[in-house]
């Protein structure tokens, strides 16, 4: 097998145009460059360059030769420059997995923010409820609730989220408002099932007291985000995040019901493999994170 790196000697020898200079692009003692390039023509068993005191010159078969290899070279330098621009831009596609309707509900801004800002990145977004490993899958980043245990990952926590259970004004003045939980727990209620769960029974704390009973899922869809739309028409009851329906409570479209029980909150998490981040990484990073600390 040839040595590719004389080759690459070789080359910078001959677009330096002497031993010397070659040397000091090189980082390389102007004896060890010569002896470099007298190995390269003893493997290929003929003359490459023609020397004198003065300058060289390529014999035609090191023109030949040169003419084939400089772009060796030239790529490694090219790739070079595109890894230092991972490092040091934020080009490339981004991909983010994300707990359903996290990034339309919340985050629309912030990626807008990104694509208007740093024109080069490309935004892939997956939206997935169940477990994803973020080093098989090769995700950049990860939005997850709940706790992370991969160890092979970088956890940022970024929010605890606030639920409340609610219900459109017009299913209650269809049914009435509960004024227990076991009526509560009677009603229609929409079902999003994630993590491969299909039904999850509600968990509520007032004070020291809890209560946990398993709900009357009339309807079951595949996000947080169609749970709302069958909410908003009054097809049922469900749990929603506080900033997710605020507005709409704050407006009486939708009511808080059993107000006085609450919700464990969930925590939020931004997850990142354990490796050198690229800067579309850092910076689509940073700007989630400061998403997060301004938000209420």
């Amino acid at each position: 097998m040839y040595d590719y790196k004389a080759m690459l000697v070789f080359v910078t020898v001959v677009e330096q145009g002497a031993m010397q200079a070659a040397a000091e692009k090189l980082s390389m003692t102007p004896s060890a460059v010569t002896q470099t390039i007298k190995k390269l023509e003893n493997q290929l068993k003929i003359k490459l360059l023609n020397r004198t005191t003065r300058k060289l010159s390529l014999t035609d078969a090191g023109n030949i030769f040169y003419q084939h290899i400089a772009h060796i070279q030239h790529s490694a330098e090219n790739a070079v420059r595109s890894i230092e621009a991972l490092r040091s831009e934020p080009v490339g596609e981004l991909k983010v997995a994300s707990v359903s309707g996290l990034i339309d509900s919340f985050l629309i801004k912030t990626f807008k923010n990104i694509l208007d800002n740093h024109p080069e990145i490309r935004l892939n977004i997956t939206f997935e409820d169940n477990p994803i490993d973020v080093s098989e899958q090769k995700f950049d980043i990860l939005l997850r609730s709940g706790n992370i245990t991969d160890d092979r990952t970088v956890a940022r926590h970024l929010h605890n989220f606030e639920w409340v259970i609610v219900a459109h004004h017009d299913y209650i003045k269809r049914h009435g408002f509960p004024q227990n939980l076991s009526e509560l727990e009677k009603l229609d209620w929409i079902n999003y099932p994630n993590k491969g769960i299909k039904k999850l029974p509600i968990q509520l704390n007032r004070g020291r007291d809890t209560a946990t009973f398993m709900p009357y899922y009339r309807i079951t869809c595949n996000s947080l985000n169609a749970a709302k739309g069958l909410l908003l028409n009054g097809l049922g009851i469900t749990k929603l995040p506080m900033k997710y329906i605020r507005e709409h409570l704050e407006s009486g479209e939708l009511i808080s019901l059993c107000s006085d029980w609450k919700l464990p909150k969930t925590p939020l998490y931004l997850v990142t493999p354990q490796r050198i981040q690229s800067e579309k990484v850092r910076v689509a990073s940073q700007l989630i994170i400061d998403y997060f600390k301004n938000l209420t």
